[in-house]
């Protein structure tokens, strides 16, 4: 009998030894990210309200902003912040989820694909709260952790946030 429970533990572990489990942190370090910004400026001020995202990344000295209705801002930026801002690998996603159950309510994720790994191939999002990727035609929810919308993908790199005095910070 006690042979058999050995046997049958043994064979347990090496079944799931062998599966293809792929886990995934809850935050990436995969590329390096460094962006602040004050809260109450504009455009920077929708993204505390649910529902809301703002696409930010940076290119030749300026930061380029697309909000979930589709407007455009750019915005200088001085030497400093030119040189010391990081935005990942393609950019920033920066918003707050519908249903918040999370003590930090503004999410960022990168506004790369996770699955083609590319920072040329930008994630396009709606006013669901959804980013799909113009190339692979993948999809993912910004409300549910940038989780696969369907079928099976990577989930969207997520970014540490915080808020301290107004200034809101993601950083790696």
């Amino acid at each position: 009998m006690m042979k058999r429970s050995v046997i049958t533990l043994f064979a347990m572990l090496a079944a799931v030894s062998c599966s293809k489990t792929e886990s995934y942190s809850t935050f990436s370090t995969r590329n390096r990210v460094f962006f602040c910004y004050e809260i109450f400026q504009s455009p920077f001020n929708q993204v505390t309200t649910p529902a809301r995202f703002l696409s930010v990344r940076k290119s030749e000295g300026k930061l380029h902003m697309v909000d979930s209705d589709g407007r455009k801002y750019d915005m200088e930026l001085s030497a400093i912040q030119n040189s010391s801002f990081l935005m990942g690998l393609a950019g920033l996603i920066i918003g707050t989820p519908t249903f918040n159950n999370d003590d930090m309510s503004v999410w960022a994720y990168d506004l790369g694909c996770p699955e083609c790994n590319n920072p040329s191939i930008r994630l396009k999002f709606n006013l669901e709260g959804t980013a799909s990727c113009p190339e692979c035609e993948k999809s993912w929810s910004l409300n549910s952790s940038g989780f696969a919308v369907s079928g099976k993908a990577r989930p969207l790199y997520r970014y540490p946030v915080t808020l301290n005095n107004g200034v809101l910070t993601v950083s790696n």
